[in-house]
């Protein structure tokens, strides 16, 4: 079944590369808005910066059945946005703003800009297309390079090779596209790209090369130079806070304290575009930084200490695809630091205030990063925490059944690693209301009322932990009739996102307290399920007024599934725990 379009595109994209390292772009679409459920894709958005300057911008909206211009649009005519976050308090960029409103179709939308950006450390990457129901009826990319930089190049879904053409020391790169139409529900990661990056490259002097990433990490080594000095008053502080203390761990965990007790994150984007680091002694003066900042003062404070760690570049995001690591170039958004150590490497994110030391989280686990060491980089991959060791929830709950299907559960909650992470996070910055709200979600039952609880957390290194303990009043918790009562035992409420590493031991202990002596009627054979991706135990044992559930589930994702095979199997396993127990009076 073909596919609506509500729009036609027709697209050209050209880059040069001039020889002063200066970046030239000129975008150039013309749009025709078809149906008004197009009108969406009739968008013009130019980002700018300090280093990025807008130039020869022309707009015009036509009607394309009779030709005529209906309005002409210059810079001034666009919406002006800073894209500044609210935890950013030095920020330079914005974006020029329009979006094409209209009744009458068809309507066209041309228009074209350059733009002229100070280094060519990042190029712009080529997506000829991105909305569903639009016909991308030609799209072109144009690249000029003086030789002598040099440019390469990573295509994705595509079946062509550029056309070249080299003339007095000059080159260019051409691709050419037609009659492309997105598949709805269709992954942006499967569409026709081309990522671009250049062999030799500089950013406000601080020149260095891409064609590894040792040329890469030169480059990021040469910008922080100098930048890890600390005041005479750190350092004092630094000797005082260590002092005593003999091995690298109780350095680096009394060092990570300090710095998550008394410094904020905020996001800076200035600096050589964002990529230099704020100097350590600024941030222990002003007590706050970016990802960039914060890694460098930990580093500081370290050295000071006498252990050695490393500055390190990460794509960072929990659903952020690893880099390519066969195309050295700028493909990271954070920055964490690496503490090499011979037995077992240590990874600080210094943008937490929760995490402790030596756990990455799923914001930065598994992935490829650039480790820089001071003279130049190499590749490393942070840790993929294949273990049950990483994630696990351990429930020990006491029921007492009371009259009407009411009931009290008392229960005690112990998570470490990823389970953990969370609870942490709630205990630095939820409100009591937040907190019950999240004891209810895992509870996962109606008439539910919390009598009180408590939360606490322990900053083990590289496995946190959190316990949690509450009582709590529900109703309709069991069905009751005069000869037998009917009980289905609630677990925790989890979903395919409790489990980013692929690994969960996930353990319910229960104990019901019966009113009255009861007799096995049902329900009571032993459940094992053994799977490629979970093995599963339930057993069931009652004597006389006391009825104990012991439930097991220890998830070991099979690799390559889906998000759809990975919440199927939450399901198989909800099925296997919602089987009732019948008791007989």
């Amino acid at each position: 079944m073909e596919p609506n379009i509500y729009s036609q595109l027709e697209s050209s994209l050209e880059i040069e590369l001039m020889e002063d390292f200066k970046v030239m772009t000129t975008y150039r679409e013309t749009i025709t808005i078809l149906d008004k459920k197009g009108l969406d894709h009739a968008i013009i958005y130019i980002g700018y910066d300090g280093l990025t300057k807008i130039a020869d911008f022309e707009a015009e909206i036509i009607n394309p059945l009779s030709g005529k211009t209906l309005e002409k649009l210059k810079l001034k005519d666009l919406k002006d946005y800073s894209l500044t976050s609210s935890g950013s308090v030095f920020d330079d960029n914005r974006v020029k703003y329009f979006h094409l409103q209209s009744g009458h179709f068809p309507i066209q939308l041309s228009y074209s800009y350059t733009t002229q950006r100070e280094g060519n450390f990042s190029l712009p990457r080529w997506r000829p297309q991105f909305y569903s129901n639009q016909l991308v009826k030609k799209a072109q990319l144009k690249v000029k390079y003086p030789e002598k930089i040099g440019l390469k190049y990573l295509e994705k879904f595509l079946d062509q090779n550029p056309g070249k053409v080299s003339e007095g020391g000059k080159s260019s790169l051409q691709w050419n596209l037609s009659d492309l139409i997105r598949e709805e529900d269709s992954d942006l990661d499967s569409l026709p790209m081309v990522k671009l990056a250049p062999n030799q490259f500089s950013m406000e002097g601080y020149a260095s090369d891409m064609n590894s990433w040792e040329g890469l990490g030169r480059w990021i080594a040469l910008v922080n130079r100098g930048r890890d000095e600390l005041p005479t008053e750190a350092k004092t502080l630094v000797s005082q806070m260590t002092a005593g203390l003999s091995t690298k761990e109780e350095k680096i965990a009394v060092l990570y304290d300090y710095l998550q007790e008394n410094y904020r994150y905020v996001s800076i984007q200035l600096g050589i575009g964002g990529l230099q680091p704020m100097a350590a002694s600024d941030t222990y003066r002003l007590k706050y930084g970016d990802c960039k900042a914060l890694s460098m003062l930990m580093l500081s404070l370290l050295k000071e200490a006498g252990v050695n760690s490393n500055y390190t570049l990460v794509e960072a995001g929990r659903d952020a695809k690893d880099i390519e690591v066969g195309f050295p170039s700028n493909q990271f958004n954070h920055v964490i630091l690496q503490v090499p150590d011979e037995r077992d490497t240590l990874w600080l994110e210094c943008t937490s205030s929760v995490l402790t030391p030596g756990f990455l989280g799923d914001f930065t686990m598994n992935r490829h990063v650039l480790v820089v060491n001071g003279e130049d980089g190499s590749l490393h991959k942070t840790p993929a925490y294949k273990s049950s060791k990483f994630n696990t929830i351990t429930n020990e709950s006491t029921v007492t059944l009371l009259d009407n299907g009411m009931a009290t559960i008392s229960q005690s909650k112990s998570l470490e690693g990823f389970a953990a992470q969370f609870y942490m996070q709630v205990e630095n910055g939820y409100e009591e209301k937040d907190v019950k709200k999240l004891i209810y979600m895992d509870l996962g039952l109606t008439g539910a009322s919390i009598l009180d609880y408590k939360l606490r957390t322990e900053d083990t290194l590289q496995i946190p932990q959190a316990y949690l303990t509450h009582n709590t009043r529900i109703q309709n918790y069991y069905q009751s009739t005069s000869k037998r009562i009917i009980i289905y035992p609630k677990y925790q409420k989890i979903d395919i996102s409790d489990i980013p590493n692929g690994y969960l031991a996930w353990v319910e202990n229960m104990r019901f307290d019966l009113p009255g002596e009861m007799a096995a009627e049902s329900g009571f054979e032993p459940l094992e399920v053994v799977h490629d991706s979970y093995d599963y135990h339930r057993s069931v044992v009652v004597s006389g007024t006391e009825m104990k559930v012991q439930r097991k589930v220890n998830f070991h994702l099979a690799e390559g599934l889906d998000e759809k095979q990975r919440k199927d199997l939450l399901k198989e396993v909800d099925k296997l725990d919602n089987q009732p127990i019948f008791l007989q009076r």
